[in-house]
């Protein structure tokens, strides 16, 4: 394990997240290894499948805060709904609009983004994601979660940290600079420590099994989620 990266994200490694990582290793090396991600790190990914995926992106983050906001129901604690409550009010109030001000300099406005139809991959991922939370508990939902909020920061600190990472000229050094950051470093560890924590609580080492293979699932819709962005539109045929 890169020390690096450890030093960043201390809790990596760590709890019933450590487990799932290490559990799911071929299909989280997929993931964070994804071309999508390459194209990034050298600057060589088409624009017009990095607007795509900014697209589906924020329509991704509509149904992550729905999400997160079943969490506020499924709290046992006081502690646990305002915890979920801070996380969608973040959602909503601070992440939508920075993410639309990102968007807005690649030629995207909040109108397009809106309009935009949701990919099949955006459908089949946050269908599964909704699917786990509305059917499983607190730990089941949290778990669902981490494969995105702890994967773009690996990603983000891997492309920062590795020397073969393109700078000069690279028109995607400002997304790694975002989820190499402090600030996005910091609420990925705290979602690992909390997951971590929730497992402890509510008998993870016994569910272990379950976790994973709804983990598996995620992970593996993420990376799908990249591909899609960089699918090629089907051809059509000659009109009859």
């Amino acid at each position: 394990m890169d020390g690096t990266l450890e030093t960043r994200l201390p809790s990596l490694t760590k709890g019933v997240f450590g487990r799932l990582r290490q559990g799911a290793s071929p299909e989280w090396e997929a993931y964070v290894g994804h071309p999508f991600v390459r194209g990034i790190a050298d600057g060589t990914l088409r624009p017009e499948y990095f607007r795509r995926f900014l697209m589906q992106d924020y329509l991704y983050l509509l149904q992550y805060a729905r999400v997160c906001a079943l969490a506020i129901y499924k709290g046992d604690s006081v502690a646990d709904m305002r915890a979920a409550s801070a996380t969608v009010s973040g959602l909503l109030d601070t992440e939508l609009a920075m993410h639309l001000g990102y968007c807005s300099g690649w030629g995207l406005d909040e109108a397009a983004l809106q309009a935009e139809p949701a990919s099949i991959e955006l459908l089949a991922y946050t269908g599964f994601m909704l699917d786990r939370a509305q059917a499983g508990d607190l730990l089941d939902l949290l778990a669902v979660l981490a494969a995105c909020l702890v994967g773009y920061a690996e990603v983000g600190v891997r492309l920062a940290d590795d020397p073969a990472t393109v700078r000069h000229g690279n028109p995607y050094r400002s997304w790694i600079e975002m989820y190499s950051g402090p600030k996005y470093l910091g609420l990925a560890e705290a979602g690992i420590v909390r997951l971590n924590e929730m497992a402890e609580a509510r008998g993870g080492e016994a569910r272990f099994a379950t976790l994973l293979r709804d983990f598996r699932t995620t992970v593996r819709l993420e990376a799908s989620f990249w591909s899609g962005a960089m699918a090629e539109p089907p051809a059509t045929g000659p009109a009859r």
